[in-house]
């Protein structure tokens, strides 16, 4: 199972869309996503195609409905929308993004549909392994369709979920944290090790832009921000981003891995070994009771 961050389809990326198709920003990392069973990315915009008017913001964000039938195609399985630019378009847009992911195949989690109300988690399973992954944004947001309990709320939620399904393994994406800066804050330490405390076996996070410090606590890992996946922004160190890769059977977590990428044009591309033996070896410093291991073209954790 992979986790990616930041997808967004407009202002500069939808340049390099209309120049060479949706298809080319996958040029280089399709093989490794067809090596995992499920990828999660966080999706940063709306997706709709019919006239809707934009919130009142600096940024809003609108990819083409279309463009998702490649992304699927690619191996983009599960998409995050419980974060600061799904309602960039209103609820209509939440509405639409949710339809519009459906209808390609992908699934939407981080939401509240009308008739269940809650945000509740998506179930993924495959063999013997079952996967309950819960989406939040701890962003202020306005739009009650989007996922947005705090973190007292969501450790409720999965302490009632790990108590009803005890073999099940939790995944927590979480949109939060400072945008650019290497570091989580003291608060969000906080709120991590308490959903690890509730049932939480990972959390993965994004927002920030940038690659941030990745914790083990209690033996679990803690991804406190994976970077930009698909994203315009072309200038380090928003540039850079890592993909968490759990290897899982049984209902337990075997392995976790981490695959560093610059993009170029919004086209993730693998660093060389040589870039990302730097890479890693940056994060390393800023990270906490893990120790990171080349494997192949892969970094493990332990």
């Amino acid at each position: 199972m992979l986790f990616a961050g930041d997808l967004m389809l407009d202002r500069g990326t939808r340049s390099t869309i209309n120049k060479y198709g949706p298809a080319f920003l996958f040029g280089n990392i399709k093989p490794l996503l067809n090596t995992v069973d499920f990828s999660v990315a966080n999706l940063e915009c709306v997706i709709a195609d019919t006239p809707l008017n934009p919130i009142n913001k600096r940024f809003v964000f609108r990819g083409n409905p279309e463009w998702l039938s490649p992304i699927r195609a690619n191996g983009i399985t599960h998409v995050t929308l419980a974060n600061n630019h799904s309602s960039d378009y209103g609820e209509e847009g939440v509405l639409q993004t949710v339809s519009n992911c459906k209808r390609y195949g992908i699934q939407p989690i981080g939401f509240n549909a009308k008739t269940s109300q809650g945000c509740p988690p998506a179930i993924i399973e495959k063999n013997e392994t079952h996967i309950a992954l819960f989406s939040s944004c701890f962003l202020k947001q306005q739009d009650t369709l989007l996922g947005n309990p705090d973190a007292p709320v969501l450790s409720a939620k999965i302490r009632a979920f790990k108590k009803m399904h005890p073999d099940y393994l939790v995944f927590v994406c979480l949109h939060w944290g400072i945008e650019l800066q290497s570091t989580p804050t003291a608060e969000q330490v906080e709120q991590a090790h308490s959903l690890i405390d509730a049932g939480a076996d990972a959390i993965i996070g994004h927002h920030p832009h940038v690659v941030q410090t990745i914790e083990q606590y209690n033996g679990k890992y803690i991804f406190y921000s994976i970077g930009n996946f698909i994203f315009d922004n072309n200038y380090p160190p928003c540039n850079t981003g890592i993909f968490a890769i759990f290897s899982l059977s049984k209902n337990e977590i075997a392995s976790v891995g981490v695959m560093p990428f610059t993009m170029v044009r919004s086209k993730p591309i693998l660093m060389s070994p040589e870039e990302s033996a730097l890479f890693m070896k940056l994060i390393g410093s800023v990270s906490k009771n893990i120790t990171i291991k080349k494997n192949d073209s892969l970094w493990e954790l332990f």
